[in-house]
């Protein structure tokens, strides 16, 4: 079997066999993340691409007898006032305009000035022009920590039913559609790794460093949606390159997905918000051009494209993958199957969004991260994972695969043990089940009706903006005007500062525009 975590290539460190796991959908997660803050003594810190102040961490039977506030600001403030040596971190991503309205205005501001003293807000401006903090990370102490797809924010939670309706599937007055997701959790050395990683990204973005302090380690319960037991586990990430300061790029994650993607001798399964990574189809299409026994490829993804916006940044392009995919494996003999999931209503399905980022090889490898297969993710975003290695396929990372499945076909664990473990034919047993019509498994559309007409194809580059496949093509993106707000009202020497390094910044690239 060919290894496929190599330290200093496709991941940063590797750690044996820790107290690991996987939450799945925002009710596992933020009761977990609720659970274990609940017993912080010394430190919290929390990182991604946003947060929102309101979001409610436990709903339903969740919140009944619960200890503090259930709502984000509230629960951290209470918190503090509990623990008086408690210090709580967050650092967001002072986003680009194009997200404006889906995050919450004055993030910020509500979190200081509704929060507490000790619970320092920053935003977090560095990275290249264009790019994203993407990183989605909570620590607690030296205890564990929770990394993967998912942000404390609103129109997130869900749980793993995906019911057509949720009284407590809102944001304040909006009700939003089901929504899936997937967060890791790990501990013992490795949330040692990644408090120095949210130290290192602390001082960068903000100039300033950690205080010093020796939060506790001890063992902390929580309701995982399922253990992962493997030999080995590596922390992985994407980092892009920098100018000022002067960084290394870090394409840990790309590398993996390479990989992992070239080793797979019997089942590849991904579920993902997009797939437009010209160089993961291109590693597709050399893995299906081998001789050999069919490979059951499997892909979970939405229904279409979440707006306009989307399918012209993104949907375009995907649906152009995903039919060379489709023809590769007709002409190579290799099973390719695309799915979506809905939730079966009176009115008719109501599809799962699908927000998840994870690959899974063989049964011996399962990676949870915080990278879309889309070419910003391998190398111009920040991002994060956690991935399991095994020599040989083990029952833990089968469960893995087969517990996600039998929640997007919607049928009993026991039966999907049975239908679904084995790889030979999943491709032709998964299609069965979304043929039926009897389940939530749908055969995907592919984008096909996302494909540009004779006029629109006019207008649409063969390589989108939104998403290069060489981050040098990207153009400044300014901060979103919420994140001007904040600024104006709590800190007008921020501003100033950022403007300013912006200044320096287009100094230093002008001579490079006047020679090209």
């Amino acid at each position: 079997m060919t290894r496929l975590l190599i330290p200093g290539l496709t991941c940063a460190t590797l750690h044996e066999a820790p107290r690991a796991g996987v939450l799945v959908d925002g009710r596992d997660f933020y009761r977990a993340v609720y659970d274990a803050a609940l017993r912080a003594e010394r430190s919290i810190l929390m990182m991604g691409w946003q947060f929102a102040s309101k979001v409610r961490l436990l709903r339903g039977e969740d919140a009944r007898d619960a200890e503090l506030p259930a709502r984000l600001v509230d629960f951290l403030r209470a918190l503090c006032e509990r623990r008086p040596e408690l210090e709580i971190h967050i650092l967001a991503w002072d986003a680009s305009a194009v997200f404006t309205f889906e995050r919450e205005p004055l993030q910020r501001y509500f979190f200081q000035v509704r929060g507490h003293a000790r619970i320092h807000y920053k935003m977090d401006n560095a990275h290249p022009f264009g790019a994203s903090t993407h990183q989605k990370l909570v620590v607690i102490d030296r205890s564990i920590a929770f990394l993967g797809g998912m942000d404390l924010c609103n129109s997130r939670w869900d749980d793993r039913a995906h019911a057509a309706d949720n009284p407590h599937r809102r944001s304040g007055r909006r009700a939003y559609a089901p929504y899936h997701d997937v967060q890791a959790y790990v501990t013992g050395d490795a949330v040692d790794v990644l408090r120095g990683w949210f130290g290192d990204r602390w001082r960068l973005a903000t100039g300033e460093a950690l205080p010093a302090m020796a939060p506790p380690r001890r063992e902390l319960s929580i309701r995982p949606s399922f253990e992962v037991t493997a030999p080995l586990a590596g922390l992985t990430r994407t980092l892009p390159r920098m100018k000022d300061p002067p960084m290394a790029a870090v394409k840990e994650l790309y590398e993996l997905h390479l990989r992992a993607i070239a080793a797979a001798e019997r089942v590849i399964y991904i579920e993902n918000q997009y797939l437009s990574s010209d160089e993961l189809c291109d590693a597709f299409e050399r893995r299906m051009a081998i001789p050999g026994p069919p490979l059951e490829i499997v892909l979970v993804l939405p229904e279409k494209s979440a707006g306009f916006k989307e399918r012209i940044s993104i949907g375009v392009y995907q649906q152009r993958i995903l039919e060379r995919l489709g023809r590769i494996a007709a002409q190579t003999g290799h099973r390719l199957g695309v799915y979506y999931s809905a939730a079966p209503d009176a009115a008719g399905d109501v599809p799962v969004f699908v927000h998840a980022k994870v690959l899974a090889v063989d049964d011996r490898f399962l990676l949870v991260s915080s990278a879309n297969t889309a070419n910003r993710s391998m190398g111009f975003d920040t991002e994060l994972g956690i991935a399991w290695e095994s020599p040989e396929p083990t029952a833990s990372l089968r469960a893995a695969r087969i517990n996600l499945l039998a929640e997007h076909c919607g049928i009993p664990l026991a039966r999907a043990s049975q239908l679904l473990a084995e790889p030979a034919g999943l491709v032709a047993r998964l299609d069965t089940l979304a043929r039926a019509g009897q389940h939530r498994l749908r055969i995907h559309r592919r984008n096909a009706d996302e494909a540009p007409g004779p006029l629109l194809s006019r207008f649409i580059p063969e390589e989108t903006p939104f998403d290069p496949d060489d981050p040098g093509d990207m153009e400044l993106v300014l901060p979103e005007p919420g994140a001007w707000l904040d600024k104006l009202l709590r800190g007008p020497l921020d501003l100033a500062r950022s403007w300013a390094r912006r200044l320096r910044r287009l100094r230093r690239r002008a001579p490079l525009r006047l020679r090209s």
